[in-house]
């Protein structure tokens, strides 16, 4: 078994609907694979039985190279929060040479997409991979018109801002990090972890681009139609988070 470990990190809030399908889809896929694997999976104030439900699923699994991680918040911090509180903990507990790999906890993104992120960054000179929903044979299943227009409205203005070579989806938060090169970006800013809500993983994709870090993009399979339960994101909120984060590092990067 590889001496290296992938860390997922899992921002969760009241998720009970889909939170035992998707650690079935871990062990499933895991139990055959010659990787350890921590699922670290960030509980931001969920007041459903979210934690009960990983609990009886924790208690039933005895595969050695696969094990599950809680961290718990008081009360709903936000997205940024829940990254910041899951990123840190693998800085603590990884080694240099890991894979960190943030994916949403509602089954919307997929396991084996996640090992191939993983695989390639194991194997070449990338720093970043990230699963674009703009990248050629991508495939995008449940998501209603509006919210596909806003996203690339907002892919469109990201690359015209900050046109980072080998990126096309700034706001995709399914991406896989070597774990050195943003711990070193961290190390170096104290702000790092900065926006809260979901502007959170476009801010990190613009903070990892100041430091010349390698970036990649692999066609994503979006399975919105395997979300249960309604979707957290505010859109008119998350439209006013984006254009004020693209003024503000556009003016005090």
């Amino acid at each position: 078994m590889s001496k290296r470990k992938i860390f997922y990190i899992l921002p969760c809030y009241n998720e009970s609907l889909n939170l035992d399908q998707l650690l079935t889809n871990f062990t499933n896929f895991y139990n055959s694979k010659p990787m350890s694997i921590v699922i670290i999976i960030v509980d931001d104030g969920s007041n459903d039985n979210s934690i009960e439900i990983i609990n009886k699923f924790k208690r039933k699994i005895n595969y050695k190279n696969i094990s599950i991680k809680i961290l718990k918040h008081k009360k709903n911090m936000g997205l940024g929060k829940a990254l910041k509180t899951g990123f840190e903990y693998c800085f603590l507990k990884g080694k240099n040479d890991d894979i960190l790999i943030s994916m949403d906890t509602d089954n919307s993104h997929t396991i084996s997409l996640s090992y191939k992120m993983a695989k390639k960054l194991f194997s070449n000179k990338y720093d970043v991979i990230i699963a674009s929903r703009y990248k050629k044979n991508s495939k995008i299943a449940g998501l209603n018109f509006i919210r596909k227009f806003l996203s690339f409205g907002a892919a469109v203005l990201y690359k015209i801002f900050f046109p980072i070579k080998n990126v096309s989806d700034y706001t995709s938060g399914f991406r896989a990090f070597k774990l050195m090169p943003i711990k070193n970006g961290w190390k170096k800013n104290k702000n790092f972890f900065s926006e809260k809500g979901f502007s959170a993983s476009a801010d990190i994709l613009l903070k990892l681009y100041k430091f010349k870090l390698n970036f990649y993009e692999l066609p994503i399979n979006l399975r919105y139609d395997l979300k249960k339960g309604q979707s957290k994101m505010k859109v008119i909120n998350t439209i006013y988070l984006n254009l004020a984060l693209i003024i503000k590092r556009k003016l005090f990067f």
